[in-house]
């Protein structure tokens, strides 16, 4: 063979094959190559991977363009790799195994080892009466837990647990829509908060309908949360006028009762925290208020998170309760 064969050869030989755009490279490919590569058919290989004959052979042409390279060749042993397959296998094996474990890996969350912060939308009620036994119970169980409350903002407070930036919420809370889960804990009651000696109190130490028409009032209206409910109730009494005092936060109450005649509006489990404090006390609302529910709500994006559910559950087993 002279050297001008050579060249016609080289000239005769097809043109190289054009560049593939990455969008072509998928997981799809990595899995049959590996499928023919140990099948050696691809027949066989399809039938392993539950596809169609000639999806096989469409995804191995599209390999070899790719590659330019056959990468596997009719032999009378069945399809032989060539050695760009059998060079690139043990890596692509080894990609695969690595895809696999890590997206098949459990999820877990070990309270007795893992280090996290949870945030929390939590009212100051909530932080007097969630927080004391929580904490408690976490620095027991799980030590490298820490908190965070904030104050359930008035709007736009689905936006926070959307983004990861809160994992719970927790508290008498507005509907939060489709996208969350949420979890009744338990029913509650409003009560009277009122101070000591009280002089519109009975013998008996009870407050009549009649009194508590005539009494003033505190109302109490944390943001973002369904305790406007007080206000509304007094004002379609006919009360509008007698509320004394609006305020943001509960832990202000027992000051203001305790030194004044006004009758404070509140959760049986805030009047329980605040009376076993200080000299304040309850007693039965002699109006009709309804009944709500404490519950705590997250986002569905976080619904399989294991340190997310985790925490749901040690919430829902302190707290959980039937109607008082």
């Amino acid at each position: 063979m002279n050297e001008n064969d050579l060249i016609a050869m080289k000239n005769s030989s097809p043109p190289p094959h054009p560049a593939v755009p990455r969008a072509s490279l998928d997981l799809n490919l990595l899995i049959v190559f590996d499928a023919l590569y140990q099948e050696r058919h691809v027949s066989r290989a399809a039938e392993r991977l539950g596809l169609a004959q000639p999806t096989v052979s469409h995804t191995l042409n599209r390999l070899r363009r790719i590659t330019g390279d056959p990468l596997f060749v009719r032999t009378a042993r069945g399809m032989e790799p060539t050695p760009h397959a059998d060079a690139i296998e043990a890596p692509l094996r080894q990609a695969l195994a690595t895809l696999r474990s890590t997206l098949l890996a459990p999820r877990t969350f070990d309270p007795a080892r893992d280090a996290r912060t949870f945030t929390l939308f939590l009212t100051d009620l909530g932080e007097a009466f969630f927080l004391p036994r929580l904490l408690a119970h976490l620095r027991a169980l799980a030590p490298g837990v820490r908190l965070v409350t904030l104050p359930m903002p008035e709007r736009n407070h689905s936006a926070a647990l959307e983004r990861g930036e809160v994992d719970l919420a927790i508290g008498h809370l507005p509907d939060m829509g489709a996208d969350f889960y949420q979890q009744r804990l338990f029913l509650e009651r409003y009560v009277c908060l009122v101070g000591p000696d009280h002089p519109l109190l009975d013998a008996q130490g009870r407050l009549s309908k009649r009194r508590f028409l005539q009494a003033s009032h505190a109302v109490v209206l944390p943001s973002g949360t369904g305790h406007n409910l007080v206000e509304q109730t007094l004002t379609e009494l006919g009360l509008a006028e007698r509320i004394a005092l609006k305020v943001q936060n509960f832990l202000v109450l027992p000051a203001i009762v305790r030194s004044t005649d006004l009758v404070a509006l509140v959760p049986r489990s805030v009047a329980e925290s605040l009376a076993a404090q200080d000299t304040v006390h309850f007693v039965p609302a002699p109006i009709t208020l309804p009944e709500f529910v404490v519950k705590q709500c997250w986002h569905a994006r976080y619904h399989h998170d294991a340190g997310n559910q985790w925490l749901r559950q040690q919430i829902a087993q302190l707290f959980t309760r039937g109607p008082r």
